[in-house]
Formats: C-alpha cells, structure tokens, sequence
C-alpha cells in the first residue's frame, strides 16, 4: 500500500456500518496522506467509538520517515507492534485507498457497492496524541498487477471479533484481502500532490484524458 486513502463516509453510513454514534460534522476525505488525521474505531471496554488520530509513527532517532503500514505477516511479533496488536487494535474508517503501478500511474480501489470500508490498524500513544497504521497483506490475484501488497479489509462479521479483547480471533483475521469485494480503476496524476483534496481525484482516467 503507497500511503493515500479516501474517507468520505457521513455520520449516518458510519451508524450503519459500525454501529458508532458520530454527532460532529465530518469532511469528506479525497486524499489522506501519512501525518493527516483520519477517522477510527476503537472498543473500550463493552464501549464502541469513533476518534480522530494521525496517521504514521515517527522512526526512532528520525525526523523525516514515518512507519504508516505493519505487514500482517510479522505485526504480532515485531516489538514496534506487538504491544498495540495485543492491546490496542482499531478499525481505519476508509472510502478507498490509491495505489501505484510502474511507471508512477495512480488507481483508485473501492468497495464494489462503494460503500465505508473497515481496514485494520492498530492505534498508539496516549488519547492527546493518538497516531495509527495500517495493517497490509499480500496482494491477491487482480491486486498483484498494481502492487505486490494491499491494505487488510474487515468483513462486516468481523468488526467486533478485530477490535475485541480476543487476540486469538483476531490473529484469524489476518488472509489477504480478496480482491473479488472490489473495483479498481486509473485515476489522474493530481492525487499524487499532498496539497490537493476533491472529488475529481477519484474520477476515472478515460482514454480521452489519459
């Protein structure tokens, strides 16, 4: 996964899919990029919320790179993610996400009903200060031909089993996301630029425009 996602779900989707009471106004995300604040699903306790964390941690002895993915294959073993796998997993509210082919050509991948996706992610630091990542798998068969890894989707059944208590029930979420639950699509240049956050970034990329 190359670090841009979309979030653009209203309170009421967000109700229905994840069952979270959201009073506040959220603004439709067109281009979340690593550092940016995004909306996630925690459990605390029999208590399920929505909050607001950035995205990424800092290196350690570095100001510039920042971990923003955690490979399912190794998160419930690196001691950079092993704690918040044990205790503090979370659900990345997302519309979409972008990905990069060679040579620099940007798609845009959505659910195929185009409704809010669960990915999961695992939430550090105290509330004032809350940062996240997201977990990636393997690219399956469709994905591969953009990028040799994806971010790991929840189905609807497994929200609770992912944010719970249960570390065994979540360590059985941890497959490859099927690349059959959604449409991929070109998408324009313009997405790769941080500053830039719209609609027309998800528009897709005609022969007329390519």
């Amino acid at each position: 996964m190359c670090g841009r996602f979309t979030s653009t779900a209203t309170p009421e989707e967000l109700m229905r899919r994840f069952g979270v009471i959201i009073t506040e106004n959220l603004r439709p995300r067109w281009n979340v990029a690593p550092s940016q604040s995004a909306t996630v699903i925690i459990r605390d306790g029999l208590h399920t919320e929505a909050i607001s964390a950035k995205w990424g941690l800092r290196h350690a002895g570095s100001n510039k790179s920042m971990l923003i993915n955690a490979r399912m294959e190794t998160a419930n073993e690196k001691p950079t993610f092993s704690g918040a796998f044990l205790h503090s997993r979370c659900i990345v509210v997302a519309s979409g996400w972008y990905e990069w082919s060679a040579p620099k050509t940007p798609w845009h991948f959505q659910l195929c009903d185009g409704g809010a996706i669960a990915f999961g992610g695992l939430l550090f630091g105290p509330p004032e200060q809350q940062r996240f990542v997201i977990m990636t798998t393997r690219a399956e068969a469709g994905f591969a031909a953009i990028h040799h890894r994806a971010p790991l989707v929840l189905a609807f059944n497994d929200f609770d089993a992912w944010v719970g208590s249960d570390v065994s029930a979540a360590v059985a979420l941890l497959r490859p996301t099927p690349a059959t639950w959604f449409n991929w699509y070109r998408v324009g240049s313009e997405v790769g630029k941080v500053s830039q956050d719209h609609p027309a970034l998800v528009t897709p990329l005609t022969e007329e425009t390519s």
